[in-house]
């Protein structure tokens, strides 16, 4: 069975590449609601799904910037639950996070919920969980991930052949067999998710949080990044990360370390304007 294809927003295209001066302009003149994914976002995308540790620099970039919260607003919003996410970064003060696209929410101040909704689709997550054990190898080079709301299946060092065959089997299954699950695919890993999870819903959820007057940004490199970008399409600044590709993000960076380096440009002319408003005073 071949992957389902994701549906094209007629608003796709290929990036332009981000310009240089364009987010410490915006920061200079506007308050920013800075929305990152993490995997190949923040970090790199590695063979070991827990060995994916932020760049150098990362941790100290998320506390500058969330350091002022009158002009900056910081949120992750990945597929990874917020536990991992902690694994990963630790506890980054006043960062907010969303986890397993959006069931998860964590605000600044550390305020943890999940969407009421999941408890509906227990019984269906137990037939993948299930499914999972009784069809998927260990030490085939597939990985399952329990998130407790979602089921993922890493299939990036399993033999191709093999993964195919197991990936269709069990998107097969999830398509056929459970009614509130849905699949969102990534990079060499389906996830069996429900269906009312999406990772613009948790930029909606941040937005509204930050106030009409924060414009948003969002950076991401996966397609369920996508969803995302569809939201803030007209309204914000969205930020492809990789190779070019078609998306409905505006512009695009090559890489993490260009995230970086745009996260700290932020940070500096955030700087700048914080000196020059104590200046005039």
């Amino acid at each position: 069975m071949p992957k389902p294809l994701r549906k094209r927003s007629r608003s796709e295209q290929k990036p332009a590449p981000l310009p240089p001066g364009l987010l410490p302009d915006l920061v200079r003149n506007n308050p920013v609601l800075m929305c990152l994914d993490y995997d190949g976002t923040l970090s790199e995308i590695v063979s070991d799904p827990g060995a994916a540790h932020p760049l150098p620099g990362v941790r100290e970039t998320l506390f500058a910037l969330a350091a002022r919260p009158d002009r900056v607003r910081v949120a992750i919003v990945s597929g990874r639950t917020i536990e991992a996410l902690h694994g990963m970064l630790g506890v980054v003060s006043g960062v907010a996070l969303a986890g397993v696209h959006g069931l998860e929410l964590m605000d600044r101040d550390g305020r943890y919920e999940i969407a009421r909704d999941v408890s509906e689709c227990k019984r269906d997550l137990g037939c993948v969980r299930t499914w999972l054990a009784e069809n998927v190898s260990a030490g085939k080079g597939f990985v399952v991930e329990d998130k407790g709301a979602s089921l993922s299946l890493h299939y990036r060092n399993a033999d191709a052949v093999v993964a195919d065959e197991v990936r269709a089997a069990f998107e097969r299954f999830v398509l056929e067999r459970t009614a509130k699950l849905g699949l969102k695919h990534g990079k060499k890993v389906v996830e069996a998710i429900p269906k009312f999870a999406t990772k613009a819903h948790a930029v909606r959820t941040f937005s509204a949080r930050a106030g009409a007057g924060f414009v948003p940004v969002y950076f991401g490199d996966d397609l369920t990044d996508e969803e995302a970008f569809t939201e803030l399409a007209g309204r914000g600044i969205t930020v492809l990360v990789g190779a070019e590709r078609q998306s409905a993000a505006r512009y695009r960076v090559d890489c993490p370390a260009d995230v970086v380096l745009t996260l700290r440009a932020v940070v500096s002319a955030l700087n700048e304007t914080v000196a020059q408003t104590q200046n005039r005073h």
